[in-house]
């Protein structure tokens, strides 16, 4: 088919300006799941419904599988399960050891052990009927020898002492009255100052729900000369048994008694009157009551008639009261309750309900401290320097932190208190440091105060978190710094103090006061695990004892957060709680004593309880070898020297280093000598050089200007 053709025709390319601008809607038809048509409702939202289902579903598998990752790329710590089963003790109840490291005093059912700490040998024991003891402490209060506070299941507190590797009983301090229809009164809680100077015990009245704080000064000096005649006694009882035992075998005639002599006049009455086969029972000096502090009131409508009778009421104003004293009356506090009633009437229903019934009790807790620049004027005594003075006390939902002087002579043992702290937040836990000279307040807003009680002055506040409660602080021992310890100057500096925060979630934080830097040390959110510390190990004070949700036992470098080693129990044991196990170190942290127990069944399907006690020898195991061979300076301590005892140590530093300065000069004057030679030696050469017969001073060289 022929086809015709215009000649001479050109054909204009099209502008790019005249091109249409793509359409918003033109990807409906390149993405190929667009080509269908939408669904129609409701199977629309259906579609999305089901589309974030899954993507949901594959965010929280995609967690899963990381943490799964983080966990096996994670360098595992060593697990240890060589724990050494003890043949008896199962029954154990309580634990602790003594400050030394040499014993380990076991609370039965039916009383207290005593065992040697590195070979388990049982020492010495104590025992009674139906006394199940539920809290024991330990502290030095001498030359070997120890008192232990107790309660038992019954809430009777009970003080012993042990020495000689004997045990007696001082005090019942809350002896119950064998009567029908008596009160019972029992005791919470009870501890006592490092050094057994003073102990506070928690006392409550199970009838009227009444609860109240005693504290009571204990005549430690007075007990250990009372201990030391028991002792002699006891052995003189003893030779004496024996001298009898040896009369008797040698003699063939019939057993008589054997004179004994007249105790000399002026002579005190023996502590020990002992029949056969009696137990010694001495008595000891009781202690003497200093002060009760009741719990704090709620504050309520004045009853005041006028003004003028309500300002008397009141002390002068110069310290922070505690708000119990006022001029608002009652009625008036009705109007305002009744008034906020009624403006958040819609709000109301979504407060929770008040419930009586488990209603909370106030509880104490208190704090054995020396005196300081926060003890008021006049309450000071010289005398009691480096013994407590004062007791820090603040109750279970208050926000007010009372201190109160153990040196007022009153006949009235309820007074109150000399210092009252206001806080911001409700008080959760405080700490104060060994040496007594730091105070830490954890507070329901996730902050901690930290305060020098030395100087009298606050060091700060520190934020730790917006959303969780301060649940522990406590702190740590100051040798685990790796600051350099300078020689220079001679007297004692205040050191860095480290001090571990624990929130309600459980996640741990370090806050180190010299560089005021916070530390995370471990969070719940990125490990999924909830950790509680109970304790430091002594001897190693950079780790830390932390027992996991599953009952496990870890040891935790405090300076890292990473974990050092991981205790096993033997198979089908657990720990009797996770929260608050049974346990105690032994031999300055060599050992560690742990309670386990298991449930079986029987043939018959009865449930059978077993516990027993276990022991880990920590000196073995090869991942703490670097721990123990660090060195490690005990003397450091957060201490502030006086002027007076700078100016001893300077002077005292300058008198031994002068044998070193008398050298030094000596040296210098030698050199002196050297360096005089060698400008008499230049001297000579400038006189070589230049021909005169004299040598150059600067004023003979100003004056010749043909030498410039």
């Amino acid at each position: 088919m022929p086809v015709y053709l215009r000649k001479n025709m050109t054909f204009t390319p099209p502008s790019l300006e005249n091109i249409a601008d793509l359409d918003e809607n033109d990807f409906e038809f390149i993405d190929p799941d667009k080509l269908k048509d939408q669904v129609p409702q409701p199977y629309r939202l259906v579609n999305k419904i089901v589309d974030s289902v899954v993507e949901k579903a594959w965010s929280f598998i995609s967690d899963i599988e990381n943490k799964k990752t983080a966990n096996l790329n994670k360098i595992r710590a060593p697990k240890y399960d060589c724990a050494v089963k003890l043949q008896s003790h199962e029954k154990a109840t309580a634990l602790t050891d003594s400050v030394d490291g040499r014993y380990v005093f076991i609370g039965l059912p039916n009383g207290i052990v005593v065992i040697d700490s590195l070979t388990q040998e049982t020492v010495s024991t104590w025992d009674e009927e139906k006394v199940d003891i539920a809290h024991i402490k330990c502290h030095l209060i001498g030359v070997q020898t120890y008192l232990l506070v107790t309660i038992d299941e019954m809430g009777i507190a009970k003080l012993f002492i042990f020495s000689s590797e004997q045990i007696f009983l001082l005090k019942i301090l809350n002896e119950q009255v064998q009567e029908p229809g008596a009160t019972k009164i029992i005791s919470t809680k009870c501890e006592s100052s490092e050094e057994g100077d003073y102990i506070g015990i928690v006392l409550e009245n199970t009838s009227s729900n009444e609860i109240w704080l005693e504290l009571h000064r204990l005549p430690r000096d007075t007990w250990l000369r009372e201990m030391e005649t028991v002792v002699a006694e006891l052995k003189a009882l003893s030779q004496q048994q024996e001298e009898e035992a040896a009369m008797a075998a040698e003699s063939t005639e019939d057993n008589s008694q054997s004179p004994s002599g007249s105790p000399k006049p002026g002579t005190p009455p023996p502590l020990l009157t002992l029949t056969p086969g009696e137990k010694p029972n001495p008595k000891f000096t009781p202690p003497s009551l200093v002060l009760k502090i009741h719990p704090p009131q709620p504050i309520t409508g004045s009853t005041s008639s006028s003004v003028m009778s309500a300002c008397q009421k009141v002390d002068s104003g110069e310290v922070i009261g505690t708000g119990q004293h006022h001029i608002i009356t009652s009625t008036h506090l009705e109007q305002r309750d009744s008034m906020f009633e009624q403006q958040h009437e819609n709000m109301m229903k979504y407060l929770p309900a008040e419930d009586k019934q488990n209603e909370e009790i106030m509880q104490p807790t208190f704090h054995f401290v020396t005196s300081s620049r926060l003890t008021p004027v006049g309450l000071e005594q010289p005398s009691q320097t480096g013994r407590p003075t004062t007791v820090i006390v603040w109750w279970t939902g208050e926000s007010n932190l009372r201190q109160y002087s153990l040196l007022k002579q009153s006949k009235d043992f309820d007074h109150k208190a000399d210092i009252v702290w206001p806080f911001c937040s409700t008080i959760t836990c405080s700490t104060t440091s060994s040496c007594g000279i730091y105070l830490a307040v954890g507070l329901r807003s996730g902050n901690v105060v930290l305060w020098d009680r030395y100087l009298g002055i606050e060091k700060g506040v520190i934020g730790v978190s917006s959303e969780y409660s301060i649940k522990q602080v406590q702190f740590l021992d100051p040798s685990i710094s790796s600051e350099d310890m300078t020689d220079y100057p001679p007297y004692k500096t205040s050191s860095s103090a480290w001090l571990l925060i624990q929130t309600s979630d459980n996640s741990q934080y370090v806050y180190n006061t010299s560089l005021n830097t916070l530390v995370v040390l471990y969070t719940v959110n990125e490990n999924n695990e909830e950790e509680t510390v109970l304790s430091t190990v002594s001897g190693i004070p950079e780790l830390l004892l932390v027992v996991t949700k599953d009952n496990s036992l870890l040891l935790k470098d405090v300076t890292n957060g990473q974990d050092v080693c991981e205790l096993i129990l033997p198979t089908s044991f657990d720990l009797t709680s996770p929260w608050e196990p049974i346990y105690s170190f032994g031999g300055g942290g060599q050992m560690l004593y742990v309670k386990g127990s298991s449930s079986s069944k029987d043939e018959e399907g009865a449930i059978i309880d077993e516990s027993s006690l276990f022991v880990y020898q920590l000196r073995s195991f090869p991942s703490l070898d670097g721990y123990w061979k660090r060195p490690r300076n005990n003397d450091i301590k957060p201490v502030h020297s006086t002027v007076e005892q700078r100016v001893n140590a300077l002077l005292k530093h300058r008198i031994a280093v002068q044998p070193q300065r008398k050298e030094r000069l000596e040296k210098r004057w030698n050199m002196m000598q050297q360096e005089l030679d060698i400008i008499l030696q230049c001297q000579e050469t400038a006189k070589k050089r230049t021909g005169f017969g004299h040598a150059y001073t600067p004023s003979t060289y100003r004056s010749t200007p043909q030498l410039r």
